[in-house]
């Protein structure tokens, strides 16, 4: 989506969630069926005339699978988010929550590749000015397993966005952000060229 006042990259089919979350449905329905299997003929009383904690076991765990899924159903339903205008970068790394980077803390926005995957990595300057939102430890799940590779490329960033989750080329996604990105931010590509 773009326009004069703002642009957003556009998302990419939710396949790799949608996988993840057939997976957890599938490994919960075992999980509830196993149990249910081996606790469903438990008595609510037992002979002695107290209550059969095992009794309810089928139940609870019904219910902490459906617990469980909440994290998989949002990560189908709040995928992730690019976008910008001419106050701030607009970042959803993940499905917890979005972040606002006003332009005056963002140092720098790249396109990296990384142990064979792309990112857009965003570093924000160091000083006084704190408006927008600060990443928090839960909006930093992508760069915390960018910090675990080898090269360590990604040190320094603060925001990290996988591109497989969006459609279009990065040269193209690049070049809609420096659009709206004043001429302090520097904005660079260390993709391969030859992958386009």
């Amino acid at each position: 989506m773009a326009g004069p006042e703002r642009i957003e990259w556009r998302r990419s089919f939710p396949s790799r969630s949608l996988v993840t979350l057939a997976w957890y449905i599938l490994s919960a329905a075992l999980a509830v069926g196993l149990v249910r299997g081996l606790f469903a003929d438990e008595p609510s009383v037992l002979p002695s005339g107290a209550s059969n904690p095992l009794a309810a076991l089928p139940l609870w765990t019904v219910f902490l699978a459906a617990l469980g899924a909440v994290p998989f159903v949002l990560a189908v339903a709040r995928r992730p988010r690019v976008g910008a205008n001419h106050f701030a970068l607009t970042v959803r790394p993940g499905w917890i929550r979005t972040l606002v980077l006003p332009w005056s803390r963002v140092a720098q926005v790249t396109l990296m590749e990384i142990g064979g995957e792309r990112y857009l990595l965003v570093r924000l300057r160091a000083g006084l000015d704190r408006t927008g939102t600060n990443p928090a430890w839960l909006d930093q799940n992508v760069i915390r397993e960018l910090s675990k590779t080898p090269s360590k490329r990604a040190s320094g960033f603060d925001v990290a966005v996988r591109l497989r989750d969006f459609v279009g080329g990065p040269d193209g996604q690049l070049a809609a952000l420096a659009a709206f990105a004043p001429d302090q931010v520097l904005i660079a590509n260390h993709l391969n060229p030859s992958r386009g």
